[in-house]
């Protein structure tokens, strides 16, 4: 071979490495946009299809770098650049990953034309190692203690805990404390609610006296008749008094319990003073008497109910009657003494009073509103409202008038019937025309018998 000839074949060379390491590649390193990373390995081609440069970008450090799912580089500052031939099987996606963080965002390649850069941006997040706890209750401001440490009321979100059990106590004044435990998971959020419990603060106190009957006072409040359980009582100490007719009256404390019964049986002593006697009358009659909440008897329909040893003071009489209303009244008694009340009562139906019919002549029938009701004269009861009152008599015309009742008062009508001459009964009646008839055939039977 001659010089000739190597001297082309020198050049042919020096052009072909000129063309395969581009001028802007200096010692193996390629700068992007001032930052320096990792040069990776030429893919995507055979040599002499024109290079250009993939450049990867993550938030992180030390990242690797996998393309179409297979591992290409590790960041360096953050950095990564592979070169490629724009000739080459075209590359498709590629992500980084980095132990402690969750993959990156993936993303989609285009083959870099010859001397062309293309840059790509991969975000890595740290995986959460850390958990939250919310806490609840009803009801709620109640104070929050996790880990035995204040976090606030609730309800309350706290965060930052590490993944397993953790201790949930929760105080709030006149409840119960509630704890219990927690499992946190890493990055979620556990939930503790609680029902809290009152602290019970009422009692009751049972009370049956010797004998029964008597009105039972606590704290000077009426509550009911012995025996008796009294709920709701607060706790601590009260006063407790007991009256009934003929006994003197017994007083004491009793000191109640939260969630206890205190049981009290005191025993009456009789009465020693003097007592009077009282009698009690219903309006109307017949209701039943109670005396101080104690049954007496029935109220008679007329007169008066007549109660003996009637321990000396006031006292509350209440009468009580179907169809009326419930009516109290007192009454003082003083001993060796009589006493009297009478109590009227209100109707719960409607309201009455009466209507009096008269008519001239007498012996007319009544009807009102077309309801026979009898012959005058008389008097009804009907209830408050207007009727018609008609008044018939044989051989005389019928007569209508209007009336008005009044709750509790006598309303009056009254009609003069005018004769119906077509309708004139001899001796006022076909009765007494009949009787009549009876005596003259007896007469004429008589006077035949003589001739006889």
């Amino acid at each position: 071979m001659s010089c000739k000839t190597g001297s082309v074949i020198g050049i042919l060379l020096i052009a072909l490495l000129a063309i395969a390491v581009p001028a802007s590649a200096a010692g193996g390193m390629y700068d992007s946009g001032g930052a320096t990373g990792t040069w990776g390995m030429t893919v995507g081609g055979d040599v002499g299809g024109g290079m250009g440069w993939i450049t990867f970008h993550t938030n992180v450090d030390g990242a690797s770098i996998y393309v179409d799912g297979a591992y290409e580089g590790t960041t360096t500052n953050g950095v990564y650049t592979m070169a490629v031939y724009s000739t080459g099987t075209p590359l498709r996606s590629a992500y980084a990953a980095k132990s402690g963080y969750s993959e990156s965002n993936r993303v989609s390649l285009t083959m870099p034309s010859p001397g062309e850069n293309i840059d790509y941006y991969l975000t890595l997040n740290p995986i959460q190692t850390t958990g939250s706890i919310s806490v609840r209750s009803s009801p709620s401001n109640a104070v929050v203690y996790i880990d035995d440490v204040y976090v606030g009321t609730t309800p309350v979100t706290q965060s930052g805990y590490t993944q397993g059990y953790h201790n949930v106590r929760i105080t709030k004044s006149g409840y119960q404390e509630w704890a219990s435990s927690v499992y946190v998971y890493s990055g979620s959020t556990a939930t503790a609610s609680a029902t809290l419990t009152p602290i019970e603060s009422y009692g009751s106190i049972y009370v049956s006296s010797t004998p029964s009957g008597a009105s039972i006072y606590l704290d000077d409040n009426y509550v009911g008749i012995s025996p008796k359980t009294i709920s709701g009582v607060t706790k601590g100490g009260h006063s407790l008094r007991l009256e009934k007719s003929g006994y003197n009256t017994w007083e004491s404390s009793v000191t109640v319990n939260p969630g206890q019964t205190s049981y009290v049986y005191p025993t009456l002593q009789p009465y020693s003073a003097p007592t009077g006697t009282l009698y009690v009358t219903s309006s109307p009659g017949g209701a039943y008497i109670y005396l101080d909440g104690v049954y007496q008897g029935i109220a008679p329909a007329s007169g008066s109910m007549v109660i003996s040893n009637v321990a000396s003071g006031t006292h509350t009489v209440t009468a009580k009657l179907s169809g009326y209303q419930d009516a109290s009244m007192s009454v003082t008694v003083n001993g060796g003494a009589t006493a009297s009340v009478t109590i009227p009562l209100k109707s719960t139906g409607p309201a009455m009073g009466y209507l009096s019919a008269s008519s001239m002549p007498a012996g007319a029938n009544v009807y009102v509103n077309n309801d026979y009701m009898g012959v005058t004269p008389l008097t009804v009861a009907l209830a408050e409202g207007s009727y018609n009152v008609r008044f018939s008599l044989a051989g005389y015309y019928d007569s209508t008038v209007a009336a008005t009742v009044t709750a509790g008062a006598t309303s009056s009508v009254s009609s003069s019937l005018t004769p119906n001459p077509g309708n004139v009964q001899k001796s006022g009646s076909p009765a007494f025309a009949a009787i009549i008839g009876i005596f003259a055939v007896a007469a004429l039977l008589v006077a035949t018998r003589r001739n006889d």
